[in-house]
């Protein structure tokens, strides 16, 4: 048998094209065997810290052997029975094996009916998949923001895309709507964003034709810290905002201009970069359905964390077997949705 060094040396002798599709098929070999999940479900297995209960979060749990490879586990607490996978988007799943397949799928931004068609699913089961990942990533999005915070909101259509009975004409194009109309309803979704200067991001989706200070103080849901420098435009509800909050230093700068003529620290940099990110983040799946909207905004927040690592993947999954209660929020999410027809 050849040793690594010499396995290493051969690929290296191969051209460059050669060496990135050899990976490429070794890397779809490696995620359909569902190697990842495995070595990170052995992990969680031989850590010290055990799972909570799932029924009572007690902590007084103690393993009660295997079944079908999963561990189980039994609380002293409530003597209810559950296993490694219970809570979690991996709770009650069949083809766990094609998993790592589709964090890949997601994480190259494919959309549902691409990824179906890429790993043999159905787009009713890609769609349901999907949103059990991201309910997992609802418990992932920072508690507090603090130092220096740059807040703006990005306006989007209001989207009742997959919906059966709608109570408006269709449009031809999503950009084809009236904003802020004569109805009473709204036509737009505000995206309230926070962005800290070190990256932290935290985006709250509200339905609303103007953003007042109630609606902004919702949304942020106390996630400011006191003392921080918060920096907005001149919308008077942020000025608002902020005298409602006097722990908060405040500064603003004139929307169309972005920075502050008379000191450069205070802009919009931050945010408008997200902003143009987000936009990009949501292009390739022509139009979001604004009930969901608040899932994909949690996916792009942590997305961005992970950006640039080699071990997207198994954070991926680290993240969601480390969700409780992710398949309770799931479950609630399909109360609101639709199943799609094909």
């Amino acid at each position: 048998m050849k040793t690594k060094a010499e396995i290493k040396q051969q690929f290296q002798e191969l051209p460059g094209v050669i060496q990135e599709q050899l990976l490429d098929e070794l890397l779809q070999d490696f995620e359909t065997r569902g190697q990842i999940l495995e070595n990170v479900t052995q992990e969680r297995e031989k850590s010290s810290k055990r799972k909570d209960c799932p029924h009572c979060s007690s902590a007084s749990v103690y393993k009660r052997g295997k079944q079908h490879g999963v561990q189980m586990y039994k609380c002293r607490s409530c003597s209810k029975w559950f296993s490694e996978t219970t809570g979690t988007p991996l709770w009650d799943i069949k083809l766990k094996q094609k998993w790592q397949g589709y964090l890949r799928c997601m994480e190259q931004g494919m959309s549902i009916k691409k990824t179906a068609k890429e790993l043999g699913i159905s787009i009713q089961t890609s769609f349901d998949w999907r949103h059990k990942v991201l309910s997992s990533l609802s418990g992932f999005t920072p508690e507090s923001l603090s130092d220096v915070v740059e807040c703006d909101e990005l306006e989007l259509a209001l989207s009742n895309k997959g919906s059966r009975n709608l109570e408006r004409k269709a449009r031809k194009r999503g950009s084809d709507f009236k904003r802020n109309d004569d109805s009473e309803k709204p036509t737009v979704v505000q995206i309230v964003t926070a962005v800290q200067r070190n990256g932290e991001k935290y985006l709250k989706a509200v339905e609303s034709k103007r953003l007042s200070a109630e609606e902004i103080t919702k949304a942020l849901d106390g996630r400011i810290a006191d003392k921080t420098t918060l920096i907005t435009d001149k919308h008077p509800s942020y000025k608002l905002f902020a005298r409602k909050n006097p722990a908060l230093k405040h500064r603003s700068v004139l929307g169309k201009e972005h920075v502050n003529k008379n000191d450069k620290n205070i802009h919009l940099q931050h945010v408008n970069n997200t902003h143009s990110q987000l936009r990009t983040f949501l292009s390739p799946f022509n139009g979001v359905s604004s009930k969901y909207l608040q899932n994909y905004l949690n996916w792009f927040a942590y997305a961005g964390k992970l950006s640039g690592t080699k071990t997207t993947i198994k954070m991926w999954l680290i993240n969601i077997l480390a969700s409780a209660q992710a398949y309770e929020l799931f479950r609630l999410f399909k109360e609101n949705a639709v199943n799609i027809r094909t």
